[in-house]
């Protein structure tokens, strides 16, 4: 004959034992049987938090939000546990689950990439950040560890001017003892790693036009072009800024006019050193600059012939104004503002699991 005996616990579901009466009798049978127990105990926890762990780790190699919230709910349809509870206090796959949708509230808020970039863009903010992503912290440990980088502030000023403006735009979270950097968090500093805080590159507590003409500038554009996208009082001041940094230069062209040739063979008879001006027009234009150095004749003479030519219809004048092209450092830039802003709209697209409270 044997016993089923049944014991539930707070780490796992329901732990069945078949046992023999003889396993059961004497001070060995029941010593066996509490060893039995806790191994069993422990086997099941263990297999969870590997399967957990396992989990953890495809979320993270996640390129998305979505693509993050996908793998959490496949590992959620095949989990078994004993009560929801267990799940909201002890699963990391829940808690990922649920700061991905919190992340969906906060990036749907106005001006989230705004007040992103001006956190990031604190030095202090980043290493407290890249300390959050070695391993959770209290405030202490956190104190502790930017003293030791140099930055000596009160728990109070650390909380205040730099941990509670993180958790608002979501890259932090208060777990009541430590602070934890959350997936959005971890994301974000991952994008960040190569270059770190963004406060030697753009300029704090802005108003973001500077990554706006940053991303304007994905092609060369005129000032003019520009002022479409920022106010033009700014623009100016802004421009100087991004070249002072290295992230943009204005076209080596120093030459506004270009000459070209009008279509069709002239009709009227022309001199030998006007038939050779107009003659070495190319078509896409040239400057008169360059064409007197072809001709072989000085500027003064070249504008002399040009100014003729243009009274015979033969030749016309356009203005090109000087264009504002990225270097190679605000290339980077601007490839690290798309994938932050790639990743902050993924959460949007993420959808709502009915049961994100409460798992199954």
């Amino acid at each position: 004959m044997t016993y089923v005996i049944g014991e539930e616990t707070d780490d796992c579901p329901t732990v069945t034992f078949l046992l023999s009466p003889l396993s059961l009798s004497g001070a060995v049978g029941c010593q066996a049987f509490g060893i039995r127990l806790i191994e069993a105990r422990l086997g099941m926890k263990m297999l969870t938090e590997m399967g957990s762990n396992r989990s953890l780790s495809g979320m993270r190699e996640a390129e998305s939000l979505t693509d993050a919230l996908e793998r959490a709910e496949s590992y959620c349809r095949v989990c078994k546990t004993s009560s929801p509870m267990v799940c909201v206090e002890r699963c990391d796959v829940w808690r990922v689950k649920h700061e991905i949708v919190e992340t969906r509230r906060v990036v749907g808020e106005g001006n989230h990439m705004r007040y992103l970039l001006n956190v990031l863009k604190n030095k202090r903010r980043w290493k407290a950040l890249d300390a959050l992503c070695e391993r959770s912290r209290s405030g202490k440990e956190l104190q502790r560890t930017l003293r030791e980088v140099g930055f000596r502030h009160s728990r109070q000023t650390i909380l205040e001017a730099y941990l509670k403006p993180m958790i608002k735009v979501g890259l932090v979270r208060d777990d009541g003892v430590v602070f934890k950097v959350t997936f959005y968090g971890r994301k974000t500093h991952d994008i960040l790693a190569g270059i770190g805080s963004l406060n030697s590159l753009l300029p704090l507590h802005s108003c973001c036009y500077e990554e706006v003409v940053l991303k304007e500038l994905a092609k060369p554009r005129t000032f003019n072009e520009l002022t479409a996208s920022v106010p033009q009082k700014s623009l100016s001041r802004i421009l100087m800024r991004l070249r002072a940094r290295g992230l943009l230069v204005k076209s080596a062209r120093t030459d506004y006019v270009f000459y070209h040739r009008a279509k069709g063979k002239p009709k009227m008879k022309l001199s030998p050193t006007e038939k050779r001006v107009l003659n070495n027009i190319p078509q896409v234009g040239v400057p008169a600059s360059q064409l007197s150095k072809v001709v072989g004749i000085n500027l003064r003479r070249t504008y002399k012939y040009l100014r003729r030519l243009r009274e015979k219809k033969l030749v016309f004048a356009l203005k090109v104004h000087r264009t504002y092209e990225l270097t190679v450092q605000g290339r980077e830039i601007v490839n690290i503002l798309n994938e932050m802003e790639k990743l902050a709209l993924s959460s949007l697209n993420t959808p709502i699991p009915i049961a994100h409270i409460l798992p199954r």
